[in-house]
């Protein structure tokens, strides 16, 4: 005997209606807003309460293909890793911060940094890719961002762990910018700002003497032109 199988509406593959994201991203547009205000107010309580809410919509995409929320989840990504990196390098009254900022203040600095990173991994690699969460999918925008915190809080080893990371898996993806400026600069924090603050400064000429996709023009009218001499 054969059996068949019907399969209703619910039990079918769901994409979200393209109505349904539109109202996601106006949602977030105008949570970001009011977020970047409390932000540059210093209200950390209030930037932090509007972040936990627009993270609750942001979900990792879904495939390794372009998403419509990209750019909220870069933007808001850059935006929660600025201020959980401001309460880390500041002396702030622990009493008034949410519980998970008080967390992060438990940490090392390499473990903060390390632990924004993956998380950033996570956010980013697409939910279909039964995989551990990889650079190729990281922002360029994001991976400044990181690099930069490690910076401030004194981890340069951490911040050259994640941009060798990124340089290595790069190009992966179309979708993903990793060549012409997003490349040039990533690579212009390595070798002006990591790298000689770890005392790498002949590791810096050398990288420079090998390097072949930034075109004499990008290079002249840098800083890095300079290293190279």
């Amino acid at each position: 005997m054969t059996t068949t199988t019907v399969l209703t509406s619910d039990m079918l593959p769901h994409k979200p209606s393209s109505k349904g994201s539109s109202s996601t991203e106006a949602t977030l547009q105008s949570l970001y807003n009011r977020a970047a205000r409390a932000f540059l107010h210093r209200d950390v309580t209030i930037t932090f309460t509007l972040l936990s809410t627009a993270f609750a919509l942001l979900p990792p995409p879904l495939a390794p293909s372009p998403d419509p929320l990209d750019v909220h989840r870069r933007k808001w990504d850059i935006l929660r890793i600025t201020l959980e990196t401001t309460v880390f390098s500041s002396t702030p009254d622990i009493a008034d911060l949410p519980q998970p900022l008080r967390e992060f203040l438990l940490l090392s600095p390499q473990s903060f940094i390390s632990t924004l990173h993956a998380r950033s991994l996570a956010l980013f690699t697409p939910s279909s890719r039964y995989r551990k969460p990889s650079s190729a999918f990281l922002p360029h925008q994001v991976l400044i961002t990181l690099v930069a915190s490690s910076i401030k809080i004194d981890c340069p080893s951490v911040g050259r762990e994640m941009t060798e990371d990124w340089l290595s898996k790069r190009g992966q993806y179309d979708f993903v910018p990793s060549t012409g400026e997003p490349y040039h600069k990533v690579l212009e924090l390595y070798c002006l700002h990591v790298l000689p603050r770890l005392g790498e400064w002949e590791y810096v000429k050398e990288f420079l003497s090998y390097e072949n996709e930034l075109s004499s023009d990008k290079k002249r009218p840098s800083r890095l032109s300079m290293l190279t001499r």
